[in-house]
């Protein structure tokens, strides 16, 4: 993995700015920051004024973990292309598909409060039903390994055995017939008629665009892992600031702020203009 914000890595940036290319991010931890309560999760005035701008002018998406409704509740309409639930929940996939996953989402929720509803609660696991998936959450819980072992036992008994990706103190479980955000990014590239991609994301659920390993796809992690297959890295969170103004400005006229961001090794948001 090699560092985004360098003379290289703007000029990665610039060949996706020079023909049609898809901008794709995930939201928790990319675009809003991580927070303790996951609802409470929102963009930040800075990045949301830069990725509509980046919007209104090129093909952009939001592939994410929650639904999206949830999304929407969120963005707004700033973003035309929401994708949620890890890549199995929109336009792209069938309707059969989508039929077939929620009703296996619903049979695994049923089986769960059945048997496990007690023992869950008492350790403070909270489900997520986002009908194409399931999120087991215990960022707030205080026996964290307790949590996630009752959490494995829970998934083990789970029939069909479900996909498991996991997050930061989120474990996702879906359908091993659910698309996942690679497949997603593939097809819009697709259908919106872009050969050359960016992502960016954050954690194990953003590997699976990562593992492609398509050259045609700019792969960006934020925070430097060892094992994943990005090819480059951001150092924190609020560094995707830079890059939303890098695309929006275009190539030589994002290089000041660029450069300001690669001499101090981190973005401050960047001020929203005549403010």
């Amino acid at each position: 993995m090699e560092y985004l914000l360098t003379d290289k890595g703007k000029l990665e940036l610039e060949q996706l700015i020079k023909g049609r290319s898809l901008y794709a991010f995930d939201f928790d931890g990319t675009l809003a920051k991580i927070v303790r309560e996951h609802h409470a999760a929102k963009l930040s005035r800075p990045i949301r004024f830069w990725l509509e701008k980046l919007a209104g002018g090129a093909p952009t998406a939001i592939i994410s973990g929650r639904s999206v409704e949830d999304l929407q509740s969120r963005v707004g309409t700033i973003v035309p292309h929401l994708i949620g639930n890890h890549g199995s929940e929109g336009p792209h996939t069938s309707q059969e598909d989508r039929q077939l996953v929620r009703e296996t989402c619903q049979a695994w929720l049923q089986s769960i409060t059945e048997r496990f509803h007690d023992e869950l609660a008492q350790c403070g696991v909270s489900i997520e039903h986002k009908s194409y998936s399931l999120s087991f959450h215990y960022r707030t819980v205080d026996r964290r390994d307790a949590a996630r072992l009752l959490i494995s036992r829970v998934i083990g008994e789970l029939s069909p055995p479900p996909r498991i990706v996991l997050g930061k103190s989120v474990v996702n479980v879906m359908p091993p017939t659910a698309s996942h955000k690679g497949t997603a990014l593939l097809e819009y590239m697709r259908r919106l008629d872009c050969p050359m991609a960016l992502y960016v994301g954050d954690d194990e659920t953003d590997e699976d665009v990562f593992a492609l390993r398509d050259h045609r796809i700019l792969t960006v992690r934020i925070g430097k892992k060892n094992g994943s297959s990005a090819r480059y890295f951001l150092k924190r969170q609020v560094e995707i600031t830079a890059v939303l103004r890098f695309l929006v400005e275009g190539g030589d006229q994002g290089l000041h702020t660029w450069s300001e961001c690669h001499e101090q090794g981190s973005s401050r948001p960047a001020p929203r203009p005549n403010e």
